[in-house]
C-alpha cells in the first residue's frame, strides 16, 4: 500500500493555519464524534449506515448511527447535544479532565459542555480519556489522561480540553468517520478505511508490530503483509489490552483480526466471520452472520454467557446462550450486553454493580458481588435503538423508552455520578439521563 494512500485520509496542515490551531486548538473544533458505529453503542434495525459506540464500531451494520450519540467511560459519560450545530457534554468522573471543560479534578453531578466542540458527529470514552470527531471535515479530538499517549497529541500531558489528534508519519490531522477508545488506547477508522491507533501499546496493542507507546497515530499492519496497512477495514474495537478488527467488503460481514492480548495472538486472524465486533477488558465478544452471539477471553463472571466460568481461547469462541436475533454487542469491564431485533437487551456476566439489571448480594466481607453465566432480559426499558459500554465501565448506557420517556437511559455503577447525580451506588433498571 502507497505511502500516498495512507496519507489520502488526512488533512494537511496549511501554513497559515497551523499556528492559530496550535494557540486556539479547542476553539476551532467543529465538533466530533465517532462515525458510525465504537469502544460500544448499537442499533436495533438491519438496514442502514455506519455506526460506532465506545468499544465497538460497526460501520456496516444498520441504524448503529444513533450509537454515535452516546459514550460510556470507566467513570464518566458524554452524549452528544441535540443543539445545531451539535455539541458534547460529559458528567462524572472528571480527574484527568474527561470531561473536557477545561478543568480537572472531583465528580461532576451534572453535565458540562466540552470546550469548543461544535458540529459533533461520534464520541467515544476510555478510562479516563474521551474522544470525538468533530470539525466539518470529522477530524480527531480527544482530551483527558495522557499518560500513555492516548489522546494523541504528540505529547503524554494530561490534557483538559479537546486536543487534534495527530499522525506520526506527517504530522497531519486525521480525518476519521469512526473511532473506538480502549482503556489506555485508541483507535480510529479513517474514510480510505484504514486503521490508526495511538497510546498504550502494551502486548502490542497498536497493530504496528511493535510494544512501545505512541502519542500520535501509527497504521495498523496487515498481519499477512506487514509492509502494508491492515485493508478494507469495517469495525473496529479498542479494549483493555486488545484491538479488534473487521476486515471485508462493504456492507457485508468479513474476517475478524485481533492483536494484543486477550486470548488471540498478535495480528491473528481469528478465522471468525462477523458483522460487529465488541472487546471488553479481557474478553470480546463478536455478532454472526446469522445474528448469534459468540465470545471468548476471561469468563471469571460468566461474561461470555454460554452457563460457565470456563475462559476460553480466541480459537474456540462460545455460544452465548439462547440468542439468535443480536442486532450488536457490548462489553463492559466484565459484563457483556446484546441488542436484539425486537428492540430488547439482554445482558450477563458482572453485576457486583447492577449491569445485568440484578441486584447483587454481599460476600463475607461485605463486598458486593454478583455473576449471570446466561443472558437474562433486562427490565424495565423497551423501544430501544442503541446501547453503549466500554473496556473499563461497570455501567451500560442505551437510547430507548422508560416510562414511555424517549432518551439516553444507563444501569449499573454510579459511584462517580456517570448515571445520575445522586447517592445511589448503582441502579438495576435503566434510569433517565439529563443533559
Amino acid at each position: 500500500m502507497s505511502t500516498s494512500s495512507l496519507e489520502s485520509s488526512v488533512e494537511k496542515k496549511p501554513a497559515g493555519r497551523a499556528s492559530s490551531r496550535r494557540t486556539k486548538r479547542w476553539i476551532a473544533v467543529a465538533a466530533a464524534i465517532i462515525v458510525v458505529a465504537g469502544g460500544a453503542t448499537a442499533i436495533a434495525s438491519s438496514k442502514g449506515g455506519d455506526s460506532q459506540r465506545s468499544g465497538t464500531v460497526v460501520t456496516d451494520a444498520g441504524a448503529v448511527a444513533a450509537r454515535t450519540t452516546i459514550a460510556v467511560g470507566g467513570s464518566s459519560s458524554c452524549a452528544m447535544t441535540t443543539t445545531n450545530p451539535a455539541g458534547a457534554k460529559c458528567w462524572g468522573s472528571n480527574f484527568y479532565g474527561q470531561a473536557g471543560n477545561g478543568a480537572t479534578g472531583g465528580d461532576l453531578t451534572s453535565a458540562v459542555n466540552v470546550q469548543g466542540m461544535l458540529r459533533v458527529s461520534a464520541i467515544a470514552a476510555g478510562e479516563s480519556h474521551t474522544c470525538a470527531l468533530g470539525d466539518s471535515l470529522n477530524q480527531v479530538f480527544c482530551w483527558g489522561l495522557n499518560s500513555s499517549g492516548q489522546v494523541g497529541n504528540n505529547t503524554f500531558v494530561n490534557q483538559a480540553s479537546p486536543q487534534h489528534m495527530l499522525l506520526q508519519s506527517s504530522g497531519n490531522f486525521l480525518i476519521a468517520k469512526a473511532i473506538t477508545a480502549g482503556s489506555a488506547h485508541t483507535c480510529a477508522l479513517a474514510g480510505t478505511d484504514l486503521a490508526y491507533c495511538w497510546g498504550n501499546n502494551g502486548s502490542g496493542r497498536l497493530g504496528n508490530g511493535l510494544i512501545t507507546n505512541s502519542s500520535t497515530g501509527v497504521p495498523v499492519k496487515d498481519p499477512g503483509n506487514s509492509t502494508q496497512a491492515l485493508p478494507r477495514v469495517r469495525a473496529i474495537s479498542a479494549g483493555g489490552t486488545q484491538t479488534c478488527a473487521i476486515s471485508g467488503d462493504a456492507g457485508a460481514a468479513g474476517q475478524v483480526y485481533c492483536w494484543g492480548t486477550g486470548y488471540a495472538a498478535t495480528g491473528a486472524n481469528t478465522g471468525i466471520t462477523a458483522k460487529s465486533v465488541s472487546v471488553g477488558n479481557s474478553h470480546t465478544c463478536v455478532v454472526l452472520t446469522d445474528s448469534s452471539v459468540k465470545c471468548w477471553g476471561d469468563n471469571t463472571y460468566g461474561q461470555l454467557g454460554n452457563g460457565t466460568k470456563i475462559s476460553t481461547p480466541y480459537s474456540a469462541p462460545v455460544a452465548a446462550t439462547g440468542i439468535s436475533n443480536a442486532v450488536d454487542v457490548v462489553t463492559g469491564k466484565y459484563h457483556t450486553c446484546a441488542l436484539l431485533s425486537d428492540q430488547t437487551v439482554k445482558c450477563w456476566g458482572d453485576y457486583s454493580n447492577g449491569q445485568t439489571g440484578q441486584t447483587p448480594g454481599e460476600n463475607q466481607y461485605q463486598q458486593r458481588v454478583g455473576s449471570q453465566t446466561t443472558p437474562t432480559s433486562l427490565a424495565g426499558i423497551t423501544a430501544v435503538t442503541a446501547i453503549s459500554s466500554s473496556s473499563s465501565s461497570l455501567h451500560t448506557c442505551a437510547i430507548g423508552s422508560v416510562s414511555n420517556s424517549v432518551g439516553m437511559k444507563c444501569w449499573g455503577g454510579n459511584a462517580n455520578y456517570q448515571i445520575y447525580w445522586s447517592a445511589t451506588p448503582y441502579y438495576t433498571t435503566p434510569n433517565s439521563v439529563l443533559y
